[in-house]
């Protein structure tokens, strides 16, 4: 079983998802940054990446879509089903301003997959890491 921090905004400090290989489940457990600890948390599970991040997306409050969650997800640590479940989701992305941000990650597998999307005709938007923040920021 392999688990990841569940990197959403007011879900990352207790949270988590990840893949049972055994079960050949997804999971999560969904804890908001303000709970109490006599709060109980959400436990998920899904057969799919697609039933995860929608799950996900309404236990976190159906703010993000499920775009949106996959680029959440995309951490560098995610390896083996989960990366290509997530990079397949990347593939699909048809939302432009997605998708470049998603090109502009500094994740590099994200990236990757994002700047090979079939949208981009030629080169999608170069980015640049400010000096000061060291954050990423369109180019």
């Amino acid at each position: 079983m392999t688990s990841y921090i569940l990197d959403v905004p007011g879900f990352a400090a207790r949270s988590i998802w990840g893949y049972d290989e055994l079960s050949d489940l997804l999971f999560a457990r969904v804890i908001p940054d303000t709970a109490d600890d006599k709060d109980a948390a959400v436990q998920l599970s899904a057969v799919t990446i697609d039933q995860l991040l929608d799950r996900l997306d309404l236990a976190t409050g159906a703010s993000h879509g499920m775009a949106r969650m996959v680029l959440l997800l995309g951490r560098l640590e995610v390896t083996g089903q989960p990366r290509v479940w997530l990079a397949s989701r990347i593939r699909l992305i048809t939302d432009r301003d997605i998708l470049d941000a998603a090109a502009q990650s500094d994740v590099p597998w994200v990236a990757d997959e994002a700047r090979n999307h079939p949208l981009y005709d030629g080169a999608p938007p170069a980015g640049s890491v400010c000096p000061t923040c060291g954050l990423p920021h369109p180019g």
